[in-house]
């Protein structure tokens, strides 16, 4: 029998969408998680490729998988959103269709969490053969960002969804789920702003990389992606600012700069302010001076590469 105490119920949260070629993979891996207590809780944005066939040949197989059922597209955030509130665990753990969790994953991250509202992990990429491609999310950051300082996750954050497990609470905190762009960074964020983050440095998860992946364009700067992912960052940065807390009117004075520096060819304020504080909030950012990346605004920028930016 399950001691509840010692082994609260794990929510893994899989948001999928035509995720058919490499689903399969994905949910054997869940399936193999060696911590016992949970339950996959599944919400497929009305795919129109095989995906929804193999969750229901899975759900058949293993009661432990709860599909949802569908009704209407919801987009990327939203099917996570939707997916969040159905959960029944103390804990929950996302999940994208495409990667590999390796079998101590939410073991691990359930032993690391402590008193803490979050704990995450590493990870490593993986092409789309599952060859490692040797390089682990952690040398692409300057820091993984741990504690209690929401701060340090204003600009840039080091906590993917697919890399974390959070209490369900959190939830509860804000209304503003919806309205931000990165639902994980949000999280990381409230996180951060009541009982801080734990950061296990173990390689728990296989990234995989593809060309078809949600995040792609991002990392593979090509046309386009930096306009669409200001856009996104408005919208996750607003929603930060909303959240309540000894650091709020920090954040509200960071956003509003970062809008000047937005609107600008040329940003002195928005220079100074990461070159005062960009040991707090560029903790992440891989770039060894942070401030120069504002020097220059983002109107410049755009005048200069316009397909990019």
């Amino acid at each position: 029998m399950i001691d509840i105490l010692k082994h609260p119920l794990i929510s893994i949260a899989l948001a999928t969408y035509n995720g058919e070629r490499f689903l399969e993979q994905q949910m054997d891996s869940l399936l193999a998680q060696d911590y016992q207590n949970l339950e996959i809780v599944i919400s497929d944005d009305c795919s129109t490729d095989g995906t929804w066939g193999i969750l229901q040949a899975y759900a058949a197989k293993d009661s432990r998988i709860r599909l949802l059922v569908r009704d209407v597209n919801r987009g990327y955030v939203g099917n996570f959103i939707r997916v969040f509130m159905q959960c029944k665990g103390d804990f929950i753990s996302p999940s994208d269709q495409d990667d590999i969790w390796h079998s101590n994953k939410t073991r691990r991250l359930v032993e690391s969490i402590g008193d803490a509202d979050l704990a995450y992990c590493n990870n490593r990429f993986i092409d789309d053969t599952n060859t490692p491609l040797g390089k682990k999310y952690s040398d692409t950051v300057s820091k993984m960002v741990s504690g209690k300082d929401p701060r340090n996750l204003i600009f840039c954050t080091s906590i993917s969804g697919h890399a974390m497990i959070f209490r369900s609470n959190l939830l509860q905190i804000t209304e503003n789920l919806s309205t931000a762009s990165y639902i994980d960074w949000l999280i990381a964020f409230l996180a951060a702003n009541r009982n801080g983050i734990n950061y296990i440095d173990e390689i728990l998860v296989d990234w995989r990389q593809h060309q078809s992946s949600a995040t792609f364009r991002f990392r593979k700067n090509t046309h386009g992606a930096k306009a669409e992912g200001i856009v996104k960052d408005k919208n996750t940065f607003t929603a930060l600012a909303a959240i309540p807390g000894k650091h709020q009117d920090f954040t509200i004075n960071a956003l509003k700069i970062w809008k000047t520096w937005l609107n600008s060819y040329f940003s002195l304020s928005m220079f100074f302010f990461v070159l005062r504080y960009g040991h707090i909030t560029h903790k992440a950012h891989p770039a060894r001076i942070p401030a120069l990346k504002y020097l220059f605004g983002y109107k410049l920028k755009k005048l200069i590469r316009p397909k990019y930016y």
